[in-house]
């Protein structure tokens, strides 16, 4: 049998002793592995389980014995259309942070082999209502009109249309009815997938798909509460449409004054956490009093600027390219942008006093690891900033002569299985 085939299922009895990564109940059955969605520490419960190689996958029959550290889910999605966006609405907020905190220093012990005290958690103001992003399936019906919707967790061919997402700003829902109302100009396919951002009280927008769309610019043209649009076409690069910021005209390259290249890339979807950890990493940063900080994957470029700002050069490095011309708008010489894979320009942009590595979930290239390690001089310190424990735990295992000097997280994402993570490394071998 091979490691993913699996026997026919069985009713067991199970005790939920903590949450994995991805918001999975943990459990133990005649020294199997027992991974059991929507379950909290401390449910005693009639599970049919599924059994793998080295594991086991289980679904809830029967609570039996329910936890304490159970509520009530807020969302009418998370439990009538079994709404995948979220994966720990059944825990208290108090619950998921400490699962948080334990996924985070687990995973190091296991995969990074490191061994860390439980971090501190720093939250924000609420646990409801913090998403100023949210990127929604695009489905069109039998009738021709269109739906948006969600996956159901266990199911990623079910997709259920959203009416409401409880984690999400109301203004942000209110941006995706004005494009649903518009829907009938969107691209005569039957599946896209659209993203709606908050910049300040205005929309912007984000279609994911197709290859012909003769309309677009109508479209945009109908989004009044909108300032930036952008359309993805199947195998092409992303282009604006319709709309721009009052005297920019929608073609104006983004890094341009007034253009909008920062709200096409990636921004944070809580903005309350996303500030106090921006507060944190600059302040960890300039506690190593540089001259000269490597910002990569920097992003739109707030943490260079920032740094710009305090008197320090920094250097920032990011692929997307209107992000980097973004940020180039707000550089002066010294300071100074590259866009390129970090991995293909560290070496030359070495020495720094400070590295800021602030990488997508797949975590770091290999050779980005390695070039730190064997970096002569080496940085004072290396801030390592992450939403995903086990590529970050991966990532600092490649640095052996590295030592982590602090550990903190961030609930950037209540009500969901995801944490940010802000690591300072510093070296225990001279260079």
């Amino acid at each position: 049998m091979s490691g993913l085939a699996a026997t026919a299922p069985d009713l067991l009895s199970l005790a939920i002793e903590s949450i994995a990564a991805g918001g999975d109940g943990v459990a133990r059955h005649d020294g199997l592995v027992v991974f059991v969605p929507r379950t909290a520490p401390g449910d005693h419960i009639l599970a049919k389980v599924e059994r793998r190689r080295r594991f086991a996958r289980g679904f809830v029959e029967r609570i039996d014995v329910a936890s304490p550290q159970r509520t009530d889910p807020l969302c009418e999605h998370y439990t009538a259309d079994r709404c995948g966006g979220c994966q720990l609405q059944h825990l208290t907020l108090p619950a998921q942070q400490e699962a948080k905190r334990t996924i985070i220093a687990d995973t190091m012990r296991r995969i990074g082999r490191r061994t860390i005290d439980v971090p501190p958690l720093r939250a924000g103001v609420s646990p409801w209502r913090y998403r100023a992003r949210l990127s929604l399936a695009l489905r069109r019906r039998g009738d021709q009109s269109w739906y948006a919707g969600m996956h159901a967790w266990d199911d990623v061919a079910h997709l259920f249309e959203v009416r409401d997402c409880r984690i999400t700003d109301e203004r942000v829902l209110a941006l995706w009815r004005e494009v649903m109302v518009a829907a009938d100009g969107l691209p005569d396919v039957t599946e896209l997938r659209g993203t709606v951002r908050l910049v300040g009280e205005r929309g912007a927008f984000l279609l994911e798909g197709g290859t012909m769309w003769p309309s677009a610019d109508v479209f945009a043209s109908r989004l009044t509460s909108f300032d930036h649009a952008w359309w993805i076409p199947d195998g092409a690069r992303r282009r604006a449409i319709g709309v721009a910021p009052a005297g920019v005209p929608a073609g104006m390259p983004a890094g341009a004054k007034g253009a909008p290249g920062a709200h096409a890339s990636f921004s944070q979807v809580n903005p309350d956490v996303a500030k106090a950890m921006a507060t944190a990493v600059l302040d960890l940063v300039l506690s190593h009093r540089p001259t000269h900080v490597l910002d990569a994957y920097a992003g739109s470029g707030d943490l260079s600027v920032a740094l710009q700002e305090r008197g320090v050069r920094a250097t920032a490095v990011e692929l997307d390219e209107d992000a980097t011309a973004y940020t180039a708008s707000r550089l002066h010489r010294p300071s100074r942008t590259v866009t390129a894979r970090v991995e293909d320009v560290l070496a030359g942009l070495l020495p720094a006093d400070v590295i800021v590595l602030n990488p997508p979930r797949a975590g770091v290239d290999a050779r980005v690891s390695a070039l730190i390690e064997a970096a002569a001089p080496a940085p004072a310190a290396v801030v390592y900033i992450s939403c995903d424990p086990a590529t970050l735990a991966r990532d600092i295992a490649r640095m052996p002569s590295w030592a982590i000097k602090s550990v903190t997280a961030f609930d950037m994402f209540p009500q969901t299985a995801h944490v940010e993570t802000v690591v300072e490394l510093v070296r225990t071998v001279a260079s």
